[in-house]
Formats: structure tokens, sequence, C-alpha cells
């Protein structure tokens, strides 16, 4: 009896060491083969099922599409006062404030030496000055021009127009909104807009773009963008919140499937089919979401074919996570 034990051990520990050499040589074989640091991955085993990533052609499209942006009152210009002088320029930002008045007082001593330069040019027609006073008073007021260059800059800097705060129109509300740079080919001056405050969450407004700002941020690669409301009963307070949607006709674009994207690290990619059973990594430079699509500006070619399914699997082999 112990012996027919011992040979039912032996005989089962066989066929179980068997089964499970099969399975490790069936599992070696299915692993994929990963070169160039990830980009690279192939499927040699044919009985893998590949079709597990569907893909899709990048092609070309008209598309349009809208772009929401968070904005809020940066500069509100009171309506003129009972006596009709003109009204008060609030700003959400005091350092803006201080800027804007140190302009202002520029304004006032440019004038008040224009003024005087003209006053000391006449006396020295008539003999009545010499000309170091005219010399004086002509570098006094260059000194001046100059001296307000700094505001002007740090005035367009945040997106406002300098021009304009020079005699500014009473009544009005400027928004300040950011864009991202590749936005900025579809949104110029009197592009036209609507606005959707925080306060008023059932009124839409509709509104134009005023300007946008001169530099793009280094940082966040986004673009100040004003928009000017009429704002006689003052509604739009200074800091309140709002969101400025613009119309944005794409052209003719690459897009790909939402699902295709993965981000790692800040980057997006995609997994372009290459070959029988073999996937290409691509980082790519995507633009506009439309949908359930987005648009790729950088990064793959028209009738490439991008997979859309099962996407985090490529993903993981590919990153080793």
């Amino acid at each position: 009896m112990k012996r027919s034990i011992v040979i039912f051990w032996v005989l089962f520990g066989s066929m179980s060491c068997g089964r499970h050499g099969a399975e490790h040589i069936s599992h070696a074989a299915s692993q994929p083969e990963v070169s160039r640091g990830g980009i690279i991955i192939s499927f040699p085993d044919q009985r893998i099922n590949t079709d597990l990533f569907a893909t899709s052609i990048a092609a070309k499209e008209d598309m349009n599409a809208d772009y929401q942006a968070p904005a809020s009152v940066a500069v509100s210009v009171l309506g003129t006062t009972p006596l009709g002088m003109r009204g008060n320029v609030m700003f959400d930002d005091p350092d803006l404030g201080a800027t804007y008045a140190q302009f202002l007082q520029h304004l006032v001593n440019i004038n008040t030496y224009r003024v005087n330069l003209a006053r000391v040019k006449d006396l020295y027609q008539h003999s009545a000055a010499t000309g170091k006073e005219v010399l004086e008073a002509e570098t006094q007021l260059a000194n001046e021009q100059a001296a307000i260059t700094e505001q002007e800059a740090a005035l367009r800097i945040a997106g406002l127009d300098p021009e304009a705060l020079r005699d500014p129109r009473p009544a009005e509300a400027w928004l300040l909104c950011e864009v991202p740079e590749s936005q900025i080919g579809s949104i110029r001056a009197e592009a036209a807009c609507r606005v959707r405050f925080t306060a008023y969450p059932n009124e839409v407004v509709d509104a134009t773009v005023s300007g946008l700002a001169p530099e793009v941020d280094a940082a966040t690669r986004m673009v100040k963008v004003r928009v000017v409301l009429p704002d006689k009963a003052n509604r739009y307070r200074v800091g309140m919140f709002a969101t400025v949607t613009f119309a944005l006709h794409e052209g003719d674009v690459l897009s790909v499937p939402l699902s295709s994207l993965v981000n790692v690290q800040g980057k997006d990619y995609v997994f372009v089919e290459s070959g029988s059973r073999t996937y290409e990594r691509r980082e790519v430079l995507i633009g506009q979401q439309i949908g359930d699509r987005v648009t790729i500006l950088m990064g793959i070619g028209e009738n490439e074919r991008v997979v859309h399914t099962d996407v985090m699997a490529l993903k993981g082999i590919s990153f080793g996570y």
C-alpha cells in the first residue's frame, strides 16, 4: 500500500511539473520584444491577439471648436460724476493701480514740461532766455517722456492698453483671461466671444476681443487676452470671475481619438502601428480638444494608424510599469 502511494505521487509530480513547464514556455513565448528604450514594441508570438489594439487612421478634417478660458474683471472704469468729471479707474491688482497712478503723473508732467519748453523757446527768440535754458527745458521733457515708458510697458505686459487708459471711456469693465500660445493664431482683436459671469450664471454677454498682451509667458506659454464690456449699471465689479468662450475654426488639421493619448511626466504620447504586430511610441504636440477627439500639431503624419483601445497596456509595456 505504501509503495502504491509513493508511485502515485511520483507520477502526479511529473505531470504537474510538465504542465507548469509548458505554461512557462508559452508565457515566455508571448512576451513582447521591446527595443529602443521602450519606443518599439513587437509581438512575435502569432498566438497573441493584437486585435485588442484597435487602430484608426489619422486624417485631416475641417474642424470647429469652442475654447473656454477663465477670466476676471481686472479694471473697472466707473461712470462720470454728477459734475461731469471722469470716473475713477479701479484695478484688482494694487501694484497695477500704483503703476497707473505713476503713469497719469508722468502724463501731467509731460504736458507741463511741453508748455514750459514752448515758453522758454519763445523767450529765447526774443532774447529773454539763454540757449542753456532751452537745453535744460528740452532735457527735462525728454527725461519725463523716457520715464513714462516703464509704466507703459508694465501695463502692456499685464494685458492692458496704455493708450486707452490715457482717457478711458466711462462705464466699462475690462476682463483678462489667458489663452495658450497654440491658439493665438485663431484669436485676434475684434474676434467674437461670449462671456458668462459666475455671479450671473444665466446670462451670456456677446463681446469682442479688445486686444492681446505683446508677450508669451515664458513659463506657462500663455498669452493674456483683454475683453472690454460696457457697464453702465456697474454690475461687473473688480475681481469678479467669468468664463470667456471663443469660437475657433481649426481648419484642416490632424486629429485622433482622445483615448489614443497617454501622458507621462507632462508629455503626451500615442502608439502608431508601424508594422505587423509592431507598435511605435511617438511623442506628440496636441492642440484643441474637440468632442472626443484631439488635434495633433506635431508627432505623427497623415494616414498613419494610431492605437485607440487598450492603450494603457502598451503604455505599461513601453515605460515598464
